[in-house]
């Protein structure tokens, strides 16, 4: 592969627009993988440029004409060749990620955030929670914090508990809440749903570990810089699933409301839970195999999570 850099060797004063177009060809040219908070080689190399142009990612197209900064040519020499031979994803590059409207830092700590259970934050979760401003969420196996911190965000006066067993991804968490100066959260360190356990809740946030040993066998090599704890989860990809069907059947009301995210796990949980009838989102923003259980469906199956569990 050429060296990123030569790219734009001799191309003397030059735009952002020029910039941004070789930068673009060279993700396309070396055919990265769009998975993580980006759709399209394009929007990666828009973060990569201001990045490296030390910009925020909300500047506009006003800069395009403007000259580009030939202090910042190195800096986006390196992030390319991260990008491109190591492939490394943009948001562990840059050191932040966007969820939603709220800016999170991102590492190799906890996944890139990116859970279309995003979408169900903004819009209240409505219409599949009908109990006003909820009392208490619950974002488990929450790595860097994103999804619970934003329902924080959107939920002032609820209390928010993040949990996560990686005490890594709750450092990460816990700079994220102070990041946004987020007063109504705690966070606890356990295995699912364990430190809450004679709590109740009203909204459980669910984006566990859920990929089944073929899709781990298969993962583009961006998903390989992220934590294997947060992404496998046995053959059929349930084995963290059931133990937390088991634990939520405790924990929520009977009209709370779990957003469980099992990606293309869902035939397996289908066919797991035959008596259930599973109602699947469709997300506004990216993702599938997202499902809302109420706190009596969870109920009904705890006996069939119990039987689960003992096998694993």
């Amino acid at each position: 592969m050429v060296a990123c850099a030569l790219l734009f060797r001799g191309l003397g004063v030059t735009s952002f627009r020029t910039v941004l177009l070789a930068a673009e060809q060279a993700l396309i040219d070396a055919d990265v993988y769009c998975g993580h908070g980006y759709d399209s080689p394009h929007d990666e190399a828009v973060a990569l440029v201001l990045a490296a142009a030390q910009l925020p990612g909300t500047t506009g197209t006003e800069i395009l004409e403007r000259p580009w900064p030939p202090e910042a040519q190195q800096r986006l020499d390196a992030f390319l060749r991260q990008r491109t031979e190591q492939r490394l994803p943009t948001a562990y590059i840059t050191g932040q990620a966007w969820l939603g409207p709220l800016l999170f830092k991102a590492d190799a700590r906890a996944l890139v955030p990116r859970s279309p259970i995003m979408g169900f934050i903004a819009d209240a979760f409505e219409p599949w929670w009908q109990g006003g401003a909820p009392d208490h969420i619950i974002d488990v196996c929450c790595g860097g914090g994103s999804l619970g911190l934003l329902a924080a965000w959107t939920f002032p006066d609820a209390h928010v508990s993040l949990l996560d067993i990686d005490t890594a991804a709750l450092a990460l968490a816990e700079e994220n809440r102070r990041l946004h100066g987020l007063s109504n959260v705690a966070l606890h360190l356990g295995d699912l749903l364990t430190p809450v356990m004679g709590q109740k809740a009203d909204i459980i946030l669910a984006n566990p570990p859920y990929v089944d040993a073929t899709d781990m066998a298969s993962l583009p090599s961006e998903y390989h810089h992220e934590p294997r704890l947060a992404l496998e989860a046995g053959v059929d990809g349930l084995n963290l699933v059931h133990r937390l069907l088991l634990q939520a059947a405790d924990v929520l009301t009977a009209d709370g409301v779990l957003f469980l995210e099992v990606g293309n796990s869902w035939p397996a949980l289908e066919q797991a839970y035959p008596e259930q009838i599973f109602t699947w989102l469709s997300p506004d923003v990216g993702g599938h195999g997202v499902c809302v259980l109420y706190g009596s469906e969870i109920a009904a199956m705890k006996q069939r999570a119990e039987q689960w569990v003992q096998r694993l």
